[in-house]
């Protein structure tokens, strides 16, 4: 094949191409297409609504693109008009730049890249989400923000507190009482009195904005069924819940039980050399929001364990044999975290709701009837 390119202004939606690459950027696109007869045709700059127009008229293609922020919906709208999308991390597209264009990064030949790399059939490819997955994924990254918002606020106004020789304890948590606190206070400085009542106040709002998040979070997933499921395995509440259905979509692309808690990056890096391997540090691969859900979650289940309040036996037997011998904290949060992953897949592929009796047993040690 020729790798000429050739410059155009716009898509010839009358040709027929094998793959169109797409780098997107926030107003505008540039895009390299590979038509059937080898030919590579680039297109510098391209505006989103002439993309969709001629997207619509265009034959059914294949068009490749890195994840970014205007992935998803451009995604599912070109699939609604016949098309097929793939998704190509950033990674490869890097060293693909690298290898076949000496480091010279431009928006044509990331374009570029991505067309080529669409063709390769072995590269993994990442799974955009559909309209109800990103609506659970923006609900539930929503209310990080404003968990992340609230803390900070309060831990910035116990610390300026503290400066001035006025100490918060932990237990403190009305905030008409922190801030009957300040007002009494006479060591501050009557502008910054009143800077510090102010952030009391923001706090009040971002507890009342998180509050009015958990509820939309709890009426969208009331009638859906993954949701529900989910929320049966011990120490997986509703957060948890909203961002699994949000990131995990087909459950039957994770063809062996490891897979899963892998692509939450809960499995441990693989270094071989010769004839010598080892176990590295977590991967720590996927969506980080999940993963940190996760281990909460674990830690749950772990007291739950200890507490004799776990009544899956199988499971919390498994945890306080790990216990006795001395895994620690971390090790053990994240390996009840991977455990909790593949029982939720089990759960998902035979659509059955968690049960006590056999969660965290092998497979191989089950009765067939229940398999």
């Amino acid at each position: 094949m020729s790798t000429k390119r050739i410059l155009s202004n716009t898509i010839d939606t009358n040709q027929e191409y094998e793959v169109v690459g797409l780098d997107l950027a926030k107003n505008c696109v540039s895009a390299a297409l590979i038509t059937i007869e080898g030919e590579l045709i680039g297109i510098d700059r391209l505006e989103y609504q002439d993309l969709r127009k001629c997207a619509q008229e265009m034959p059914a293609t294949t068009f490749a693109m890195e994840p970014c922020c205007e992935m998803n919906l451009l995604v599912n709208e070109l699939e609604s008009w016949g098309h097929r999308c793939v998704v190509i991390d950033g990674k490869n597209v890097q060293n693909y730049i690298e290898t076949h264009f000496s480091n010279q990064k431009t928006d044509l030949n990331d374009a570029q890249a991505l067309a080529f790399l669409a063709r390769d059939k072995q590269i993994r490819l990442i799974k955009p989400k559909d309209r109800q997955q990103l609506e659970f994924a923006c609900l539930t990254t929503l209310r990080e923000q404003y968990v992340k918002q609230y803390r900070q606020t309060l831990v910035s106004l116990k610390g300026i507190c503290q400066s001035w020789g006025l100490n918060i304890s932990k237990g403190i948590s009305g905030k008409a009482r922190l801030s009957e606190m300040i007002e009494k206070y006479e060591k501050f400085p009557e502008e910054l009195r009143r800077e510090l009542q102010n952030m009391v106040k923001h706090a009040q709002e971002v507890q009342k904005a998180l509050t009015e998040i958990n509820k939309t979070l709890k009426q969208v997933s009331k009638g859906d069924e993954l949701c529900k499921m989910v929320q049966t395995v011990p120490g997986i509440g509703l957060v948890c819940a909203c961002r699994l259905k949000a990131t995990i979509g087909d459950i039957s692309r994770f063809k062996h039980p490891k897979n899963f808690p892998a692509y939450f990056g809960l499995v441990p890096r693989s270094i071989s050399t010769g004839h010598n391997e080892k176990k590295g540090r977590l991967t720590k691969r996927g969506d980080k929001t999940m993963r940190s859900l996760m281990i909460q979650a674990a830690g749950s289940v772990i007291l739950m364990a200890n507490k004799g309040n776990l009544k899956a036996r199988a499971l919390s037997k498994w945890i306080l044999k790990k216990q006795r011998e001395k895994m620690p904290w971390g090790k053990l949060t994240c390996a009840v975290a991977a455990k909790l992953l593949r029982i939720i897949r089990a759960m998902l592929i035979s659509g059955k709701s968690f049960n006590p009796k056999v969660a965290a047993i092998a497979k191989c040690s089950l009765p067939k009837q229940t398999v």
